[in-house]
């Protein structure tokens, strides 16, 4: 049988709080605390959303109506969701997690859901759609923000808030909130470096060496993107990434990271076209390493600094497998002037 008071004390330790600090951040006496959670009395009708909102759930929650029936009701709404992404259905996505978001707006794995796929949908185009994409993810991300008690989650409104912007036009925005963000001096793995004790901090360290790994990645990518530069200069900034991977993997323990080395090998390759034999060794690259990423499967690291860690597939899988998306890029009509060769035919089969 559902206990009101029993659910009112579980909610307020959840938050570490004792009677008192709830009472004065609510702005009720203590001895209201007390009586509710011990069912002598019941706070009125027209104080349960502000009891609801203050402690992150919904008024149903609150009251345990259908509890656990809304519970099933948000995990099929999630693997749902979580269906169409990876099907690439970016829509279906976006809708469902709205419909989600609207059934319980205080859930922060439904809130962070509502984020992404609002993010996911708006970031290709300029259509008023996308744009009102962009602002609700925005709009969800700001009240999140309020609410969010981690500096994780802070962070991730901030972050999303910031591109967001930037993907509407809106630089001086996006760079206003950008700012707002640590360094990375300042943030979690540099102080764990320094903080952390006992043989778990190693497998902490390997999460932040990928964390690590995907931002040097992004930003020698980034950097490559300088129109000031020649092909040639892009293509040499961007063959140093490769030799990352190569250094700190051993004997092709590249698992899911194959996706990552393809895609750049067809960068350089872009970026060489005029070198017709440079050009096509980097696309046969390419379509080696799309064809391992495809092969591999969630598993574990054999490299030194990796040992142990598991392989896990990219965060956002859109439905398309690397092979497909390679073949996609290779169709632009910048590979053109070798598009002819038979061993760029060849390549081209070897995706399937």
């Amino acid at each position: 049988m559902f206990d009101f008071g029993e659910q009112l004390k579980e909610l307020r330790k959840s938050k570490e709080l004792t009677q008192e600090q709830a009472s004065e951040l609510l702005g009720i006496s203590k001895q209201s605390v007390s009586r509710w959670e011990n069912n002598s009395t019941y706070p009125d009708i027209m104080f349960l959303p502000t009891l609801a909102s203050f402690y992150g759930v919904t008024v149903d929650r609150l009251l345990g109506a259908d509890s656990d029936e809304n519970e099933k009701t948000r995990k099929q709404y999630l693997e749902n969701i979580e269906k169409a992404c990876r099907l690439g259905d970016e829509r279906t996505a976006f809708l469902l997690a709205q419909e989600l978001y609207a059934r319980f707006p205080n859930e922060r794995e439904v809130i962070i859901s509502m984020i992404g796929n609002a993010y996911v949908m708006g970031r290709h185009g300029k259509t008023e759609e996308q744009k009102h994409c962009l602002e609700t993810a925005i709009a969800v991300a700001q009240r999140f923000l309020k609410m969010a008690e981690s500096i994780e989650d802070q962070c991730y409104c901030i972050k999303n808030i910031a591109v967001c912007y930037k993907l509407m036009g809106e630089q001086k925005k996006a760079e206003e909130w950008a700012n707002k963000l640590p360094t990375i001096w300042q943030g979690v793995e540099a102080v764990h470096i320094s903080v952390l004790e006992g043989k778990e901090k190693y497998s902490i360290f390997q999460q932040h060496l990928h964390g690590a790994i995907i931002l040097i990645y992004r930003l020698i990518y980034a950097f490559a993107e300088n129109p000031d530069i020649s092909a040639a200069e892009r293509a040499e900034i961007l063959e140093k990434i490769p030799v990352l991977f190569e250094m700190l993997f051993e004997k092709d323990d590249y698992g899911f990271y194959h996706g990552y080395i393809s895609r750049i090998y067809l960068e350089i390759a872009r970026s060489s076209i005029d070198n017709g034999e440079k050009a096509l060794d980097y696309v046969e690259k390419a379509v080696k390493h799309a064809r391992e990423r495809d092969a591999v499967t969630p598993s574990k690291h054999t490299s030194i600094l990796f040992s142990g860690w598991e392989m896990k597939p990219d965060e956002w899988e859109n439905g398309k497998s690397v092979c497909q998306r390679t073949a996609d890029l290779l169709d632009n009509s910048d590979f053109d002037p070798i598009r002819n060769d038979k061993r760029f035919k060849e390549a081209i089969r070897a995706l399937g």
